[in-house]
């Protein structure tokens, strides 16, 4: 339903979309959201559709944070969607870090680009 959304290119799946979310944005409904489906999108909207990453990021932001959507750690995800527009990394890696940042947690990888932005490192 994001994605259909964002992307606009289906008409009846789009308008479909689009009035679940104008409801949302009227507060007659909450959309809950979680966060498996943000990286969902972000994969969805990079791989398929080749859309650049600040693009992705800001649509998604505008998204998220939405009165009528509930997503748990949304400054969580803004911060791991910023991550994103400044790195090469993949979302999911993005999203560890600004966890790892907002609960004070270590990060356990191997992966040298992830620990570049983690705060706290193992």
């Amino acid at each position: 339903m994001i994605v259909r959304h964002l992307v606009q290119d289906d008409r009846s799946l789009s308008a479909q979309a689009g009035e679940l979310f104008a409801r949302c944005d009227r507060g007659e409904i909450k959309l809950v959201i979680l966060s498996a489906v943000v990286a969902e999108c972000v994969f969805v909207l990079e791989c398929f559709y080749e859309h650049p990453r600040d693009k992705i990021a800001a649509t998604l932001a505008v998204a998220i944070s939405s009165p009528g959507v509930e997503l748990a750690e949304t400054e969580t995800h803004l911060a791991a969607l910023k991550h994103y527009t400044q790195t090469k990394l993949h979302f999911v890696d993005c999203l560890i870090a600004a966890h790892a940042a907002a609960s004070g947690l270590a990060v356990a990888t191997f992966d040298k680009a992830l620990l570049k932005i983690a705060s706290r490192k193992l």
